[in-house]
């Protein structure tokens, strides 16, 4: 299996140039050998909670050749897309829960777990008891031979960011507690936040954040308060290749 993960769209309609680095993203994945059975978004589809947004990101994410999944980052009020998802994509995996947008696919040997980690006004999200034990009974109910993919906004670790350590969720150490509980499962687990790359792992799971389409910081300039845009990194996403046993991350720049 192969999955394509972009991240952190930013999607703004006065932002031409971000509307042209997705676009230019989009045709890259298209163009690609290996074909995409999922392009993953790991949140912050839209800037500022603008609901109003999401039919236009949507249309030119609608250009990939492969389907695409989506999950609610800090910008993404939970309620405005799975609402969104529910008038404009017919096609996509609806919310399981009532409040939060969260869902399940299962194809083949793989089972990838959508989590919604929003919080209003809050970068680090939260991740409360009624999630967690949906997630949990999803974990549950995994047979023996299939493997968990999970995707969510937040990085769980340290990061030597600056700016992104500044807000760690409260959640993040029972979240890598029920990934160490049920790392025989989890094979991998995609997440965005750092509109860059970084990977780690959590009790032997790898955690890896992709790219932003849009914006790109340094990283590991712990001084920093605040982000800062790295106009000179080139546009990026990663291809994760899923197989039984083994998983190999390639990072593809765009020109």
């Amino acid at each position: 299996m192969y999955i394509f993960h972009i991240s952190d769209i930013h999607y703004n309609k006065e932002d031409t140039d971000g509307q042209a680095k997705l676009q230019r993203i989009v045709e890259s994945i298209n163009t690609q050998k290996v074909k995409a059975d999922y392009v993953v978004v790991t949140g912050d589809i839209v800037w500022k909670e603008h609901k109003e947004y999401y039919r236009e990101c949507f249309d030119i994410l609608n250009g990939l050749n492969a389907p695409y999944l989506l999950i609610s980052g800090n910008h993404d009020n939970s309620w405005d897309i799975s609402k969104a998802v529910e008038t404009y994509l017919p096609n996509h995996p609806r919310a399981e829960m009532e409040k939060y947008f969260q869902y399940v696919v299962d194809k083949d040997f793989v089972r990838i777990i959508g989590l919604d980690t929003y919080k209003a006004g809050y970068g680090g999200g939260e991740f409360d008891e009624e999630r967690e034990n949906w997630l949990i009974e999803k974990l549950n109910e995994v047979g023996e031979k299939q493997q968990v993919i999970l995707l969510l906004h937040q990085y769980t670790l340290p990061t030597g960011s600056g700016f992104f350590d500044l807000h760690p969720g409260a959640w993040f150490i029972r979240f890598n507690n029920i990934v160490k509980k049920y790392k025989s499962s989890i094979k991998l687990i995609l997440c965005g936040h750092l509109h860059n790359s970084l990977h780690s792992e959590i009790s032997g799971v790898p955690i890896i954040s992709g790219f932003s389409t849009n914006w790109g910081e340094p990283l590991l300039d712990s001084k920093k308060n605040t982000p800062e845009r790295d106009t000179l990194r080139p546009l990026s996403y990663l291809i994760h290749k899923v197989e039984e046993g083994r998983i190999t991350t390639y990072v593809v720049p765009v020109r």
